[in-house]
């Protein structure tokens, strides 16, 4: 027992050794998230150690390969700060996706308290008769308040602590109304109905939103994620064929056999030298650089918020380096069997 609240003090005290603007907004979305436990500053410090280890091996390995210990140090803190961040963003996306679920259920819930209210309930009779498991995340809140309310806080009180525990907007708004009702004495069942009935047109508007977009999301997919990467390849190619075709000429040398009528103004040109490796590498970074830039405005235009596309990312990179590399390949195999055929006619 000793030995494990000695690792909980050592986790703790690193959690409390962090900047606090790191570990406040975390410790919001591990609550958003309904994930984390009930010791967060635990939970931080356990993935600040698991990164900790992540940048001395990162630092090591860069150290091994480049022999810089700036470098080294650099990765280091790229690493451990940047896992920060990237736990911070996915602990986001988990956040809507529970607000989003919480949305989905509300209306049910405000109608079935009303119902309650009009058999002749009190209102907080009715809210803890409204607790479903059917509801999942939205009862996991609404036992919260229920747990508040009969250990004695007043009623009002306890439904606005729900607010502290969810990031969505519809049910913050949903909650200041009907605590604003209660303390007002208006009649709460209408109330109900009332933001029941605009939730759902808010809903039904935000589908339609939804699918106007979706044509704007696809166009952008198609350009980025497929028709990119497919020029990148051909071009990349290209370059390559081009630079072997000056090497081959030796700068020009056979172009200047030729009698000058025939090059007229071009008599002069030789190719560049430009490595294919660094093209390669040009047109890598450039295809993940757009189709992350893609699935981030695809988030953008389906949900308003660009980290909801954070998601898509990875898969939409894969997607692209795929596509990249696999046209070089198909490119080289055809242009290495018209080559052959070319070359068995010409005998």
């Amino acid at each position: 027992m000793k030995r494990n609240s000695g690792h909980k003090d050592i986790r703790a005290a690193l959690a409390h050794a962090l900047p606090k603007k790191l570990t406040v907004p975390m410790k919001e979305q591990f609550i958003y998230a309904q994930m984390g436990g009930e010791d967060l500053d635990n939970t931080i410090g356990t993935i600040s150690i698991l990164l900790i280890v992540g940048a001395i091996i990162g630092a090591i390995l860069v150290f091994h390969f480049l022999h810089s210990p700036l470098y080294a140090i650099g990765a280091a803190v790229g690493i451990f700060f940047g896992g920060l961040l990237l736990v911070r963003s996915i602990l986001s996306i988990f956040a809507d996706a529970v607000a989003a679920k919480i949305e989905k259920v509300l209306p049910d819930m405000l109608l079935l308290m009303a119902a309650n209210l009009r058999a002749g309930m009190i209102p907080e009779n009715s809210f803890i008769a409204s607790m479903k498991p059917e509801f999942g995340k939205l009862n996991y809140l609404l036992n919260k308040a229920a747990i508040e309310t009969q250990a004695g806080k007043n009623f009002s009180e306890a439904l606005m602590e729900m607010n502290d525990m969810t990031n969505s907007e519809f049910f913050k708004d949903s909650v200041r109304i009907i605590s604003e009702g209660i303390r007002s004495g208006a009649e709460l069942h209408l109330i109900l109905e009332n933001l029941a009935s605009n939730l759902l047109q808010n809903e039904s508007i935000r589908n339609d939103m939804r699918s106007q977009v979706k044509s704007y999301s696809l166009f952008i997919f198609i350009a980025a994620t497929l028709a990119a990467p497919l020029l990148y390849g051909v071009s990349s190619f290209l370059i390559g064929i081009l630079d072997q075709v000056g090497a081959s000429t030796n700068g020009g040398t056979a172009a200047a056999n030729l009698p000058s009528g025939t090059l007229g103004i071009f008599s002069g040109f030789s190719l560049p030298h430009i490595s294919v490796t660094l093209v390669i590498v040009v047109s890598t970074i450039n295809v993940i650089i757009t189709t992350a830039s893609s699935a981030l405005l695809g988030g953008i235009l389906n949900t308003g918020k660009a980290k909801n596309g954070l998601k898509n990312v990875p898969v939409y990179v894969l997607i692209g380096l795929g596509i990249f590399f696999m046209v070089r390949i198909g490119v080289s195999v055809l242009f290495a069997s018209s080559s052959l055929t070319s070359s068995s006619a010409s005998f």
